[in-house]
């Protein structure tokens, strides 16, 4: 970590830190370098006494790090988008003070942080409160990625598509992608609704080669095929891939 002091009257920096879906190994070099230059790292979490999964992830390839917590409430439903709206304004808040003293924030985050993050949610209510800030981010590898290696899974060739969905709230989006025969489907954060996305594929007659992932990087992970999960018992953040309807023979 940078403890080189703040050039004052210079805005501070928020970076958004990829640090893939579980494996440290899926850690870049670009965002080590930018952990490591950072003045501060922030790493959301359900609880004060919670560590996250990002943070999880960072703590292995960086022990002695420290990170400040932000909680957030990541419920579904209305009430949950209120508790996720609130709780962005409040982590805005509190890194407000050392982003004017010209600090360079790094804020870690599972993932991608440009694709369904909370970190999209905190840098906008920033940019509110003060628009100087500097924004930036590092990409991260995602979910479906890793599913997809780890599987074998030739997701795309040539002329095919790529939907990437959630089951946060329900799955109409995910039967409306499933009737695209040329697009593989990436269903994230199914957990809840997985005995729903299993029904929504057979109907579809898309279960055949359905794969799902869950716990990436940690005890108990698993990627199975889906029609192999027998009880709907899986975790809030598994990721479904449902590849494209492709001719018998083709790769």
């Amino acid at each position: 970590m940078n403890n080189s002091p703040a050039i004052q009257g210079k805005p501070g920096q928020l970076i958004g830190i990829g640090v893939g879906p579980g494996d440290p190994g899926n850690v870049t070099l670009r965002a080590l370098d930018a952990l490591q230059s950072a003045d501060l790292v922030i790493a959301p979490c359900s609880a004060p006494d919670t560590e996250g999964r990002a943070e999880g992830i960072v703590r292995q390839i960086l022990p002695d790090i420290e990170c400040q917590r932000l909680i957030f409430d990541m419920s579904p439903g209305e009430t949950g988008v209120q508790a996720r709206s609130r709780g962005a304004k409040r982590a805005a808040e509190t890194l407000l003070a050392p982003l004017k003293e010209g600090k360079t924030l790094a804020f870690v985050t599972l993932g991608d942080p440009n694709i369904f993050s909370t970190f999209s949610l905190v840098a906008r209510e920033v940019t509110k409160l003060s628009p100087s800030v500097e924004i930036r981010t590092v990409p991260g590898i995602m979910a479906f990625q890793e599913v997809a290696a780890a599987s074998g899974l030739n997701l795309l060739d040539e002329t095919e598509k790529l939907f990437l969905v959630t089951a946060f709230e329900g799955i109409d989006d995910v039967k409306e992608s499933l009737q695209h025969p040329n697009a593989a489907v990436v269903i994230y954060k199914g957990g809840r609704q997985i005995g729903r996305i299993r029904e929504a594929l057979e109907q579809a007659g898309r279960l055949d080669g359905a794969v799902v992932g869950e716990l990436l990087g940690l005890d108990g992970g698993q990627i199975t095929m889906l029609e192999a999960i027998t009880e709907p018992k899986i975790s809030y953040l598994a990721t479904v891939i449902a590849p494209p309807l492709r001719k018998k023979g083709a790769h």
